[in-house]
């Protein structure tokens, strides 16, 4: 494991972290550190921040990695064979100077340990403040690199967004809050955001996504036996090849559905609702689609 190459805070005179303190992922992600920093109440004008690396050995015998954070934005993508690569950084906020140095003295430092129920699983956890420590901002900025053919799940117990690339094996997200991006991701996908907008191209095999709130976009060029898109506010768009079979079950309890490229034609439910169903061809891919209030569509990948 490696250790911070610089455990000492950045700072400004007044307190608040330079934005230099943390290296740049490939996405951006001010919008959601902003909401972080907002979410907890109380000035929070005390703040720094600090960049740490660590890489850690996968043990003999882990079948499955889950990733565990409190909050923060979160980066996955393929890496080396045999270890998980980490880089990244932490935001920290607090009302005082006092309360502010009691979250720097967590450290910052990723471990792994084989899950107590299922020693298969190899659970992968980020630093968190002490029990007890007081209220305030502790926010991870992280990419990890891991093995692409390892299946994964990432668990953020508070808020974050989070983009997954380039997987071969089963993909798993949830975060409290947040935005969720899946790039070329092969082997199944399932993702879960309280409140986000949720984009995935270039997936493969079965996907199930659910969002309480959020628009979603969905590209599926090789799709598996299920496909699964629901929110509880929001438009979802549905891309899959022009010549899939599949059955569709497609209802808004407010709004209206499209899938005209496929000859289909929703049913009106009273003043505001719709309902689509249909099969074709064989059926093979279960598509189930939802939304509490928007527009549902399901449209050819090439137009």
């Amino acid at each position: 494991m490696t250790r911070p190459a610089d455990p000492r805070p950045s700072r400004n005179r007044r307190g608040s972290a330079h934005r230099t303190g943390c290296p740049t992922l490939r996405w951006t992600a001010a919008g959601s550190l902003i909401g972080i920093l907002t979410a907890c109440g109380g000035s929070l004008s005390h703040r720094s921040t600090a960049q740490f690396t660590c890489d850690l050995p996968i043990r003999q015998g882990a079948e499955r990695l889950r990733v565990e954070v409190a909050d923060g934005l979160v980066q996955i993508d393929r890496g080396e064979s045999g270890q998980i690569q980490i880089r990244g950084g932490v935001r920290r906020a607090a009302d005082t100077a006092e309360q502010l140095a009691v979250l720097e003295q967590t450290v910052l430092a990723f471990t792994a340990e084989p899950d107590a129920g299922d020693p298969r699983v190899l659970v992968v956890r980020g630093p968190r403040p002490p029990a007890g420590a007081p209220l305030g901002v502790f926010a991870l900025e992280v990419g990890i690199r891991l093995p692409a053919d390892l299946p994964v799940e990432l668990v953020i117990a508070g808020s974050g967004d989070v983009v997954v690339a380039n997987r071969q094996a089963p993909t798993k997200v949830a975060t409290g809050r947040g935005d969720l991006r899946f790039e070329n991701c092969q082997g199944g996908l399932a993702g879960r955001t309280g409140r986000g907008n949720v984009i995935a191209y270039g997936s493969e095999g079965d996907v199930d996504l659910h969002a309480k709130a959020g628009e979603m976009q969905v590209f599926v060029p090789v799709p598996g036996a299920s496909l699964r898109l629901v929110t509880g506010q929001g438009t979802v768009q549905c891309h899959v090849p022009r010549g899939l079979d599949f059955e569709i079950d497609a209802r808004a309890e407010t709004g209206v559905i499209r899938a005209t490229a496929f000859d289909l034609e929703e049913q009106r439910v009273g003043r505001f609702g719709a309902v689509l169903t249909g099969v074709r061809g064989s059926g093979r891919t279960k598509i189930v689609l939802r939304t509490g209030s928007g527009h549902l569509s399901l449209s050819p990948i090439d137009g």
